[in-house]
């Protein structure tokens, strides 16, 4: 292993959404960083993403995408394949296997259940630890596309920010209207009296505006680079949040042991945004909902923590309260209101 070229491991979440997982794959196959390996852990699909995945890797099945044409230059890509339970047995693959290239190999794990995506990537990054040992660990998307360079960018930040224990690129809408030159997030700052997420830079045009290196304190989870001594100090993501807020509070437990994040502008993607959930869907809601009195409850201080629960009963719960009452939405008050009482009174 070369020092200047650390091994990271990639762990994608399919959920029924092969035709992004292989657009993914396809980007990321391309890339010039020589040292990764591509875990892929289907979250018990239901629209055979395992079939559609192994025929892409066998060369069967062309990708359509308007930032490559399709190649099947690195095509049969070798598959090593687990059941949950395998993955945890924590074996070594075999040298062989070992030692393919990058972009000619893939770590298919099967789960038995949709395990949410905090536990669903939990079980890739358990594999990445204990079998392949790799320095790092990436969290990424199944919805994004990856720029050729921006492993390689990534890797870089954390060696001019030694103290960093996350790194995450400059992120894109995948299409705004047609563009791709629109930015999602450049980092995020938490506004912990609103228990808010500020997405820096989204919405705008990136015009170069953001062309340096800067820490923030929170990373959003389409793509994640995580020290993988930092997730053996304050564990693995929170299982119990299932799907959302689960990287804000990992990036948050980081921060509270001495951590700090960056965001690397050089590092580029692009991200088609909740692919896999509606933002209108009663489980969107409920867990939005939920999971952000979760998160204050467990990292504001009691002061924080009155002022956000005053800002959200008094402006916030009305105004939802009234928008699903104006729309007759039973299902998203339901769910609103479900998410309130057990972010308020359950344990996770």
């Amino acid at each position: 292993m070369e020092v200047d070229t650390p091994g990271v491991s990639i762990v994608i979440l399919n959920w029924n959404g092969w035709k992004d997982t292989l657009e993914c794959l396809e980007s990321l196959f391309r890339i010039s960083y020589p040292n990764y390996d591509t875990i892929v852990i289907d979250n018990d699909s239901k629209d055979d993403s395992v079939t559609e995945i192994k025929k892409y890797a066998e060369g069967n099945l062309a990708v359509s995408s308007k930032f490559f044409e399709f190649s099947n230059e690195n095509k049969p890509i070798e598959i090593l394949e687990y059941t949950k339970e395998g993955s945890e047995e924590g074996s070594q693959p075999a040298e062989a296997f070992a030692a393919l290239p990058s972009n000619k190999k893939m770590i298919l794990i099967k789960a038995d259940k949709n395990y949410g995506f905090a536990e669903g990537c939990n079980i890739g990054i358990r594999y990445a630890l204990a079998a392949l040992k790799s320095e790092y660990v990436l969290l990424l998307n199944n919805d994004t596309v990856v720029k050729s360079g921006f492993l390689d960018e990534l890797v870089k930040g954390f060696s001019i920010y030694k103290e960093a224990g996350f790194a995450g690129p400059l992120v894109y809408f995948y299409d705004y209207y047609g563009q791709t030159d629109v930015i999602s997030t450049a980092g995020a700052e938490i506004i912990v009296c609103k228990g808010s997420i500020n997405l820096i830079g989204h919405g705008d045009v990136d015009q170069d505006q953001f062309n340096t290196i800067r820490t923030v304190n929170y990373i959003e989870g389409s793509c994640l680079l995580i020290k993988s001594a930092v997730l053996e100090k304050i564990g693995l993501l929170d299982s119990s949040y299932f799907v959302y807020w689960e990287e804000t509070d990992l990036c948050t437990r980081g921060l509270e042991a001495g951590y700090t994040c960056i965001c690397v502008p050089t590092a580029k993607i692009w991200h088609k945004i909740s692919a896999s959930l509606s933002l209108t869907s009663r489980t969107y809601v409920y867990h939005m909902t939920r999971n952000r009195l979760w998160f204050m409850r467990t990292h504001a201080t009691r002061e924080e923590l009155y002022s956000f629960l005053a800002y959200f009963f008094i402006r916030q719960f009305p105004v939802n309260i009234g928008v699903y009452l104006r729309h007759r939405d039973s299902e998203r008050l339901s769910a609103f209101l479900q998410g309130v009482l057990d972010g308020l009174f359950s344990k996770r």
